[in-house]
């Protein structure tokens, strides 16, 4: 099976409803995604129309860089230093769609994986998705009377640690074979964070206490009762990079999105959508990720690999409503076919392919560059995936929601 080129959310950009002579709440949209299916989203607003802080620090001491038509230039920097794509918190799950009385699978950086909740640790864990007897996946087993996980082919059964504490098939009048190395599985390190269960990729020992010395990117508002947060889930038959381009290019909303989204109405009407003038920039980038500013919105931070938080400042309401009306939906049509181009020229040859002369561009033109300079263009997926596209589902497909 090839790693899943699924993803989900819904754009970044989030433009704010207006309070009449007065200020806009402060909006703020956090996403992250993954290349997996099932990414989740979280749109949060002050409850009240105080101001509120703009957050701008970031775990690293990146340099300062600016994107725009000057700079086009985004080929590989085989000196800078490797992004460890397996060295990294992920998403999983939202702890709202989980049920604690069954195991679920998921796939994430090629790795098959199963969520399950300990109740004699009153924990979610993550473990490897192989029964180490026969490799049958565990997330098809359940969990029994005992709070373990027994796989669903011979029935052996797995503690919170992974250590197997029951083999049916062996004499109980026999040498304890379960407590064997071979009969345990791999436990990789994870967190409940922001309402969702985050793992980390690798299962060796050394990163059992992993959270004490890195944490999954967070958000203030997410945990502050004082905004209004709004979660959820949504699957997109595209991949990693695709989605994360278009999650940060709010230009696109009023013309992709048209009558779905809300925009905000320009001092000129140029056409139909509404569509004007984006000012955009990034003012620092490195390895952990960029910093961005939205002019006219607020700001913008990518935490690589896979969190964008956007984050909008009070501005003057103009005494009218935000316009919306009936439309459809086709973004998942444009963007499969933009990947699919992108890959018959090669993800590090991107610029080539591609015009982006304004500054709307400049958030994607930092993701390319930060993809590029840190990881040679393109997820490292450590020869679990062979790059080919699967085929591209039919329109009708493609449009439903």
């Amino acid at each position: 099976m090839e790693v899943v080129r699924t993803s989900s959310v819904s754009p970044i950009h989030i433009p704010t409803s207006t309070i009449k002579k007065g200020f806009t709440k402060p909006k703020f949209w956090n996403v992250q995604f993954h290349p997996m299916p099932g990414s989740s989203f979280s749109r949060i607003h002050k409850k009240t129309s105080q101001k509120s802080k703009l957050f701008t620090t970031i775990s690293s001491s990146p340099s300062s860089v600016s994107t725009g038509t000057h700079e086009p230039e985004l080929e590989a920097d085989s000196q800078a230093e490797k992004f460890d794509w397996y060295a990294q918190w992920y998403p999983v799950m939202l702890v709202c769609d989980l049920d604690k009385r069954v195991p679920h699978g998921k796939k994430v950086m090629g790795l098959d994986i199963v969520v399950w909740w300990d109740r004699n640790e009153s924990t979610w864990k993550v473990f490897d998705d192989a029964c180490p007897h026969r490799l049958a996946p565990l997330s098809e087993g359940r969990i029994d009377q005992w709070g373990r996980l027994q796989c669903v082919y011979h029935g052996w059964c797995f503690n919170g640690s992974g250590d197997c504490k029951f083999i049916p098939q062996a004499p109980t009048d026999g040498p304890p074979i379960h407590t064997s190395k071979k009969a345990c599985v791999a436990v990789y390190p994870s967190t409940v964070h922001h309402d969702m269960v985050w793992f980390w990729p690798n299962s060796d020992p050394q990163y059992k206490d992993i959270i004490t010395k890195k944490q999954p990117p967070s958000i203030p508002e997410l945990d502050d009762p004082s905004f209004i947060k709004l979660t959820g889930c949504r699957d997109i038959p595209y991949g990693y990079e695709v989605l994360i381009e278009n999650l940060m290019d709010p230009a696109h909303v009023p013309y992709a999105h048209y009558g779905i989204m809300k925009t905000r109405p320009t001092k000129v009407k140029t056409d139909r959508e509404g569509g004007s003038s984006v000012e955009l920039s990034v003012t620092k980038l490195g390895m952990d990720g960029f910093v961005g500013n939205q002019n006219q919105f607020g700001a913008n931070k990518f935490f690589a690999p896979c969190t964008s938080y956007a984050y909008s400042s009070p501005v003057v309401d103009q005494g009218d409503d935000i316009a919306s009306s009936a439309g459809t939906e086709k973004a998942s049509i444009y963007l499969i076919r933009d990947e699919r181009k992108i890959m018959d020229i090669g993800p590090a040859k991107w610029q080539k392919a591609c015009f982006v002369p304004t500054k709307a561009d400049a958030f994607v033109v930092g993701f390319r560059r930060w993809l590029n300079k840190y990881s040679g263009g393109q997820v490292d997926w450590r020869g679990k995936y062979s790059g080919a596209l699967p085929p591209t589902p039919p329109r009708e497909q493609l449009l439903d929601r």
